[in-house]
């Protein structure tokens, strides 16, 4: 029984899970007192799917203000509604991009495209709630954000690094989507401007005054916590200590993008979007499980919400983005990681056949786009497409429901799983929706 009493002794999380950080330092330890001579290969085949599933990472690029489909990965040569925007060929045969992505036409093979994106919501707040949850809006219920929610199933008390971390900003604040009824132990960590560490991080004593100070801490909030406010305190004490670790590790230096060569970092492109994509790169390098990189451009306060002058502002929004992606997917690949980072590229939804009278486009969520990479994906494809004219989807019409089935099969999580609230609500991990099996 002394032989196989270690593996009865493995913790697991809260939820049940026994995590790949955690068991591997466990394993590591009990190898070297000799108690793991018997079984651990066993053990470690028992949890092979728990083990890689955690080994996979998400990064969100997105295009906030919803970016045209006309001008960007579905152009329609020929048709009135395509503009002055021409189109080039990529790396796909038969396959061309809007002539403003050159780099991304060079990595076209390394993409799934889907051109058949449709909901119901073309306002921006509606759209943005749903295509960032996986629900519609209900003004009761505050869904979280997709990354709260990965961030959730992936926690690990031990992991010096936020589980969840969002690098840039939206345009309109009341817009952001957040934790919601998780609650803020799996808030994002926001980096607002990639490049450097980020303010009120380092300590400004030293470690041992801080842990004093987060000794009296903890004795004020027993206090509180005896007058009721027990769930408040439970929340705010595993924040701090995450962040007291966090703050504590050298790991904390992965945001010093300067330890990166000037060659890559030009290669990204010195913009805020492709400084974050490369710090996305560095994060989930480290074992970051959910990175999300906002991209609106540094030239215009509208981002991709191109209403008006779509066409004299979308160059400068193409010209920022499409050196970032592309360079991010090289450099993942180049350096083993892509096969566990699902990438995914989308907005809210995409802008409408018509085009104004000042080069601009309105709204429209019956035939817009998404493209992933990694994580399994089969790339190299274009799945489903609209109509010449690119007013309708015709063929192969995929719902923001299918989209996060499929992010929940890259992953590895369950999409009917239902997660409990902190009021003890069980909310599902996705409602309806079928997985896009051309993907796989």
């Amino acid at each position: 029984m002394a032989l196989i009493r270690p593996f009865l002794n493995v913790a697991a999380n809260g939820h049940g899970v026994l995590h790949r950080r955690s068991f591997l330092r466990q394993l590591s330890a009990g190898a070297g007192a000799g108690a793991l001579s018997l079984g651990w290969r066993d053990m470690l085949i028992a949890r092979a799917d728990e083990l890689q599933k955690n080994q996979r990472s998400m990064i969100l690029l997105w295009m906030d203000g919803g970016p045209s489909q006309f001008e960007s990965f579905n152009p329609k040569v020929g048709s009135p509604n395509q503009g002055p925007m021409g189109a080039i060929p990529t790396k796909l045969p038969g396959v061309h991009f809007a002539e403003l992505w050159p780099r991304m036409a060079e990595v076209a093979d390394k993409i799934a495209l889907i051109r058949s994106m449709v909901s119901n919501e073309a306002d921006h707040f509606r759209a943005i709630k749903l295509v960032r949850t996986g629900y519609r809006l209900n003004p009761t219920l505050p869904y979280p954000t997709w990354g709260s929610v990965v961030a959730r199933d992936r926690f690990d008390a031990s992991f010096d690094l936020p589980a969840f971390v969002r690098i840039g900003k939206p345009r309109i604040k009341t817009r952001d989507v957040n934790s919601g009824l998780l609650g803020a132990k799996y808030e994002s960590f926001k980096v607002d401007t990639p490049g450097k560490v980020p303010d009120n991080v380092m300590p400004t004593v030293d470690p041992a005054t801080l842990q004093r100070r987060l000794a009296l801490t903890e004795q004020l909030d027993q206090q509180f916590a005896a007058d009721g406010g027990s769930l408040a305190v439970s929340e705010k004490k595993a924040v701090y200590e995450q962040t007291s670790q966090f703050v504590l590790s050298p790991k904390v230096n992965v945001f010093d993008l300067d330890q990166e060569p000037e060659k890559l970092r030009d290669e990204y492109g010195r913009t805020d979007f492709g400084q974050g994509c490369l710090l996305a790169r560095r994060l989930v390098e480290k074992g970051v499980s959910f990175v999300e990189v906002f991209g609106h451009g540094s030239k215009n306060d509208a981002g991709w919400d191109t209403h008006g002058n779509g066409f004299r502002d979308t160059p400068n929004l193409c010209g920022e983005t499409d050196p970032a992606y592309s360079t991010l997917l090289r450099d993942l690949e180049d350096r083993g990681l892509l096969e566990n980072t699902l990438v995914v590229w989308m907005g809210e939804f995409g802008r409408t056949p018509k085009i104004k009278k000042d080069g601009g486009r309105d709204h429209y969520a019956k035939g817009w786009q998404a493209s992933l990479s990694g994580a399994g994906i089969k790339t190299g494809q274009v799945i489903g497409a609209t109509d010449k004219d690119g007013v309708d989807a015709t063929d192969r019409p995929v719902g923001v429901s299918d989209l996060f089935v499929t992010f929940c099969h890259c992953l590895g999580m369950d999409p009917h799983h239902e997660y409990v609230t902190r009021e003890d609500q069980p909310i599902q991990l996705v409602k309806g929706g079928e997985l896009i099996s051309e993907l796989f």
